[in-house]
């Protein structure tokens, strides 16, 4: 696999970076920082939550076996267990979706030189060999190492020690880790999972 990576890699420039067709290449080939972790349930794990519960199937079998001895006006208690699921459901798919259009909101924000421009993307679209340019405040979004600058980094989150560490040129910042002062430029030099 880390041959294979080799082969395909590419070297821009720090002033350039990576050209269009070079970026869509890398998302065809997924190369990409994706997160894969879920946040919410899908909407078919919430229906099944809510519907498939021991207590719904409680309910069904007296159901059934009221109207299996014909007494049917007795049977109104399943109208408020439907009615109860049925709001339980929508509160919980409506939280889905506020938490969801929340996360997209508060979503990390990279500088990343390409095609000679600087631009702001979210952490999820940076791909291999992308050239990253990191100040203070910004969290490393993956491995890579520092082609130009020098930075000052807390990588307590990942060691446990709570000394901020030097780097400079050839270094390596390490994922989760957070830039203390300076400026850095970096490029991507690991592949994400």
């Amino acid at each position: 696999m880390e041959e294979e990576i080799k082969k395909i890699r590419y070297n821009p420039d720090c002033n350039i970076g990576l050209t269009s067709k070079q970026i869509e290449e890398r998302i065809k080939n997924n190369f990409v920082n994706r997160d894969m972790t879920q946040k919410t349930k899908s909407m078919k794990a919430i229906i099944c939550s809510n519907f498939f519960t021991i207590f719904n199937l409680m309910n069904v079998l007296l159901g059934i076996a009221i109207f299996s001895v014909k007494s049917y006006k007795n049977m109104l208690f399943l109208w408020l267990v439907i009615i109860n699921t049925a709001i339980s459901t929508l509160q919980e798919i409506h939280s889905k979706r506020t938490i969801d259009k929340l996360s997209l909101i508060s979503e990390s924000k990279v500088h990343v030189r390409r095609n000679g421009q600087d631009k702001t993307i979210g952490i999820n679209e940076v791909v291999l060999d992308d050239i990253v340019l990191f100040q203070a405040g910004n969290q490393i979004v993956n491995d890579c190492i520092i082609e130009e600058g020098e930075v000052e980094v807390n990588e307590s989150y990942i060691t446990g020690e709570s000394d901020a560490r030097f780097k400079k040129k050839g270094d390596m910042l390490l994922s989760g880790s957070y830039i203390i002062s300076g400026r850095c430029i970096r490029k991507s030099r690991t592949y994400w999972r």
